[in-house]
């Protein structure tokens, strides 16, 4: 087996192949696809000067990529969407430091999808190498731990075998039930979800708000600055982190021309808002959001109502609109589980941990339980 494989690190995506990789990925989506990592690196989003160290490790057979994870060394816990500021408060109560820890996700992505990218096929062994190789790679550099966030369920088990411990998170989704219309999916709600769905769209078209769609067929530079700005608005008004930068916008026509999608809001000849989507695996995913002005429902059009209506019209299965947010209940989204797997070294802490985290499920199942049986949008009958 050791000399069937070759497994190695590099610190760059430029340092392999663009068609073995997306070979590898070929079950994942667009947040680890090779172009999407490159225009992250090209632009300075991630790199060790933010915090976001790349660190690949890859399998080669016969000099051919079969294998790679996507992972990155971290100084501190912003843009993970998987909140462990305790726990790195934990270990500094113990005099202890959290810092460095292994990521593996897409960076500001809380979008689920494989973690593991291996060529179809290929022997199952591969993941279990790679997790050794990980976890050895940590011990001999004084990571405190290895975090996998917003896997894919088909990967649950195997790093539950691997001595993670699983943690779960809640999201809101749009399932597209075959739906042939907008108003056929507003007849399957409550009377109640119906009402006011039609009042708040009915509120931005009355105030002679247009809104369109930008896709590959006119996604332009000019275009992508404009959703920068917007983009800066809203980490503006959130006291947020401007993770993504200028580059990355700019870059998304020549990069990302396909799977990219922008929602704008028009008033006269003036774009007053815009949400950025990536579409992938027949998936729309919504991601940033904002707004030169502050007009109610607005941001429930751009980034809710359209979304669904472009799903239902191109027949994608959902509409995952980011982390967070109950208030997508009402407006058809409904909860959906997520995961991610810690792998936690030093052993009092990986107690203390297991046991925060075995609560926060009982919760999360629970929660999602009472907004299935009470506060769900759709008829009970």
């Amino acid at each position: 087996m050791k000399d069937k494989y070759k497994v190695y690190t590099t610190s760059s995506i430029k340092d392999f192949n663009e068609k073995q990789w997306d070979l590898c990925n070929a079950l994942g989506n667009v947040f680890l696809s090779y172009k999407f990592l490159y225009l992250l690196e090209k632009s300075k989003s991630i790199s060790a000067d933010v915090g976001w160290t790349p660190l690949y490790f890859a399998v080669k057979e016969k000099d051919q990529l079969i294998a790679v994870v996507p992972s990155f060394i971290k100084s501190h816990s912003q843009g993970e969407f998987v909140f462990d500021h305790a726990w790195a408060q934990a270990y500094s109560n113990l005099g202890l430091s959290y810092y460095p820890k292994l990521v593996i996700a897409s960076p500001f992505s809380p979008v689920t999808g494989m973690r593991f990218l291996i060529r179809l096929n290929k022997d199952i062994a591969l993941k279990r190498i790679l997790i050794n190789s990980i976890k050895n790679y940590a011990k001999e550099n004084n990571i405190s731990s290895i975090h996998i966030n917003f896997f894919d369920k088909s990967e649950l088990e195997s790093f539950k075998d691997e001595g993670f411990i699983i943690r779960y998170g809640e999201q809101f989704h749009f399932n597209n039930e075959n739906y042939n219309s907008f108003d056929n999916f507003l007849k399957k709600l409550s009377y109640k979800s119906r009402k006011k769905i039609i009042k708040e769209r009915k509120s931005i078209q009355d105030k002679g708000i247009s809104i369109e769609v930008i896709n590959k067929k006119n996604l332009n530079v000019s275009i992508c600055k404009k959703m920068y700005e917007f983009y800066l608005s809203t980490i503006h008004k959130k006291w947020s982190y401007n993770y993504l930068s200028k580059d990355f916008f700019l870059g998304l026509p020549e990069y990302l021309n396909e799977n990219t999608l922008i929602i704008i809001a028009r008033y006269s000849d003036d774009i007053i808002a815009g949400a950025l989507n990536f579409i992938s695996n027949n998936k729309l995913y919504g991601r940033y959001w904002g707004s030169n002005q502050n007009i109610p429902n607005l941001h429930f059009e751009v980034c809710y109502y359209k979304a669904i209506e472009l799903a239902i019209n191109n027949n994608y299965y959902s509409v995952e609109a980011g982390a967070q947010g109950a208030h997508k209940i009402k407006r058809g989204y409904l909860p959906k589980l997520t995961y991610s797997a810690h792998y936690i070294f030093n052993d009092v802490l990986k107690e203390a941990i297991f046991n925060f985290i075995e609560e926060e499920k009982r919760l999360v199942t629970n929660n999602m339980k009472v907004i299935e049986e009470n506060y769900s949008p759709f008829k009970t009958t």
